[in-house]
């Protein structure tokens, strides 16, 4: 799905949280959205959902302004997976995975194609998981559950807010390679710099609701940028393996005391 923010801002309690954006992430492809806490990026995503209207400007997707279509197919076209919250729902896997098919259900309730969970179970690789107690998961296997639900829409735009918080590294990095390699257009935001460099075509910087930065991780994630944006020295490497940038943040240095 083509996706284009033209110049969208909004405000929340007065002050603009989003400001001006404009950009154009790479279709077919993950792009993640970068900033510090307070950022915008929560709010960004929200109205590239439809969730938030943009006060200013306009979200677009294949060129149409996303408050012109309908709910129910926004809602076939543009998956949203939220930071999660912790719950204890007496819901099986394969239940959770199906809420992804409602703004598919007809008005009987019935899903036209009854074979789209097990298919979204495949391809996040949990059918393993399908009769299992959604409050007895891991929080890796929560992750990838809540990706196959997102699949069950069948969207043409994933967006997904913090989608490795709290997993370990080894479910970090195979959700990230996972969702790279979906070949859907993809927003996630992400707080690990190295995550992003690492698995992202694209990036979008965000500091105080406006975008600071655009690009390939190669050319935007710098030394200078990272000082602007979050205050912080570091060193960018390269990895010996991949290529890609390998961030080195240096340790703040302390006052001297007389």
């Amino acid at each position: 799905m083509d996706l284009t923010l033209d110049g969208v801002g909004t405000r929340l309690g007065g002050r603009w949280v989003v400001d001006g954006v404009d950009a154009t992430p790479p279709t077919g492809a993950l792009t993640g959205l970068l900033g510090p806490n307070g950022a915008g990026k929560t709010t960004l995503l929200r109205m590239i959902a439809g969730l938030v209207g943009p006060e200013s400007g306009a979200v677009l997707v294949e060129g149409e302004n996303i408050q012109t279509i309908p709910r129910r197919t926004r809602a076939q076209r543009i998956a949203l997976l939220e930071q999660e919250s912790t719950s204890s729902v007496p819901l099986t896997v394969r239940e959770v995975v199906a809420l992804g098919r409602i703004p598919y259900r007809t008005l009987w309730g019935n899903d036209p194609d009854g074979a789209a969970v097990d298919r979204a179970l495949v391809s996040a690789r949990a059918e393993h998981l399908a009769d299992r107690a959604w409050w007895s998961l891991s929080g890796g296997e929560r992750q990838r559950v809540q990706i196959a639900r997102a699949l069950a829409q069948d969207p043409d735009l994933l967006l997904l807010d913090e989608p490795t918080n709290h997993l370990d590294v080894s479910a970090q990095l195979s959700l990230l390679a996972f969702v790279r390699d979906l070949g859907t257009t993809t927003v996630a935001a992400l707080h690990d710099l190295n995550l992003a460099a690492a698995f992202c075509e694209h990036v979008l910087v965000l500091k105080d609701g406006r975008l600071a930065a655009a690009g390939h991780p190669l050319e935007v994630l710098t030394p200078d940028l990272l000082k602007a944006v979050y205050s912080v020295e570091a060193d960018v490497l390269s990895n010996p393996r991949t290529g890609r940038p390998v961030i080195a943040f240096h340790e703040p240095e302390q006052p001297e005391h007389p």
